[in-house]
C-alpha cells in the first residue's frame, strides 16, 4: 500500500468516526427529554408556556420530519454552528470561542516546550551519563510525580504580586493585562513541566534502545560528533514518539485543562465546561464533547501525517 493510499485509508476513517459520534449525539439529543424548553416555561402561565413550546419546536426545528431535521443537525454540527445556551442567554459559540482561545494562549507554547524538553532531555538521559544526563533524567522522575493541581498552586505562590497573595485570575481586565500574564506564564510552566516529564520518560527509553543499536555503536566507534550520534538516534526513534507523544498530550488536554484552570482560575475551555456541568446547560456540554471528540480524531490524524512524513515506511506492504 503506498503512503498515499494509507493517508486515505486514514483520512476516510476519521470522517467514518466523526460521523458516527455526531449521529449518535443526534440520537441520544432526540431520545432525552429538553430541560431547555423547561427553563423557558417556569412560571410562565399555560397558555404563554404552550406559546412557547410552539415557538421553540419550529425555531429548532422540531416539527420537521426526522430525517429533515438530521440533515439539519448534521449540516448546523459540521458548520460548527452549536446553537443557543438557554441557561446563560447567548450562543454557545459566543461562550466557548473566547475560552477556546484562552486555553490555547497557555496549552499551545506550554505543550511546545515539553515536547522541546522531552526530546532535548530524552536524549541526554540516554546518550550522556553526565551531569546533564542525571538532571534530565531527575526532572523526568520529579516532574511525572508532581500532580499538576498542587504544581500550579506551588507555582503560583512563587509568582506572588506585591498584595502576597497567590497569582489568581482576574476577570475585571483583559487576558494579557494586569496580573493576568503572570498567570498564563504560570500555566504553561505547568503544562511543560508535568507534560515534559512524562515525555522525557518515554523519549529517553526509546532513545536508549536505539542507541544500543549495531550503527550507533558503529558511529561512536568511527569518531562521530555527538550532534551527528543523536540526529541519528532520534531519527530512527521518531516514529514511536509520535505515537507516545500525540497520546499524552492528549491525555492533557482531556484532563490537564480543567486541573490548571480549576487551579488557577483561568475561565477557559476546561472551567466553561465545568460550569456547564453544573448548571446543567445542556448546550454547552454537548457542544464542548463534540469539540473534545474532534480534537481526538484530529490529534490521531495528524499522528498518522507526521508519521508517513519521518517514516516512508509506514502503510507499505
Amino acid at each position: 500500500m503506498s503512503r498515499r493510499a494509507f493517508l486515505a485509508r486514514r483520512l476516510g476513517w476519521a470522517v467514518f468516526v466523526v460521523w458516527v459520534v455526531l449521529t449518535g449525539a443526534f440520537l441520544a439529543f432526540v431520545g432525552a427529554p429538553d430541560h431547555n424548553l423547561s427553563l423557558l416555561q417556569y412560571g410562565l402561565p399555560p397558555d404563554e408556556a404552550r406559546r412557547v413550546a410552539e415557538q421553540y419546536r419550529e425555531r429548532l426545528h422540531y416539527d420537521e420530519p426526522l430525517l429533515r431535521r438530521y440533515a439539519h443537525w448534521m449540516w448546523e454540527l459540521g458548520t460548527l454552528q452549536f446553537g443557543r445556551s438557554y441557561v446563560q442567554g447567548r450562543s454557545v459559540n459566543a461562550i466557548l470561542a473566547p475560552a477556546l482561545r484562552l486555553t490555547l494562549a497557555y496549552l499551545a507554547p506550554g505543550v511546545a516546550l515539553a515536547v522541546l524538553l522531552a526530546v532535548l532531555g530524552g536524549l541526554a538521559a540516554s546518550l550522556w551519563r553526565g551531569l546533564v544526563g542525571r538532571a534530565a533524567d531527575a526532572f523526568g522522575h520529579l516532574g511525572a510525580a508532581s500532580p499538576a493541581f498542587l504544581l500550579a498552586e506551588g507555582i503560583a505562590l512563587l509568582a506572588v504580586g506585591e498584595a502576597d497573595v497567590v497569582a489568581q485570575w482576574n476577570p475585571e481586565v483583559g487576558p494579557f493585562a494586569g496580573s493576568n500574564p503572570t498567570v498564563l506564564a504560570v500555566a504553561v510552566a505547568v503544562v511543560a513541566t508535568t507534560l515534559g516529564a512524562t515525555l522525557l520518560r518515554y523519549s529517553a527509553a526509546e532513545t536508549a534502545a536505539v542507541a544500543g543499536e549495531p550503527f550507533v555503536k558503529r558511529l561512536r566507534a568511527n569518531g562521530a560528533p555527538p550532534r551527528r550520534i543523536a540526529a541519528h538516534v532520534l531519527r530512527n526513534a521518531a516514529p514511536p514518539l509520535v505515537a507516545l507523544f500525540s497520546i499524552r498530550v492528549l491525555a492533557v488536554l482531556l484532563l490537564g485543562v480543567y486541573l490548571v484552570e480549576t487551579a488557577l482560575g483561568i475561565p477557559g475551555f476546561g472551567e466553561v465546561t465545568l460550569t456547564a456541568i453544573r448548571d446543567r446547560d445542556v448546550a454547552v456540554i454537548l457542544a464542548a464533547t463534540l469539540i473534545t471528540t474532534l480534537l481526538g480524531v484530529l490529534s490521531t490524524l495528524v499522528e498518522d501525517v507526521v508519521t508517513v512524513a519521518i517514516d516512508p515506511r509506514t502503510g507499505s506492504e
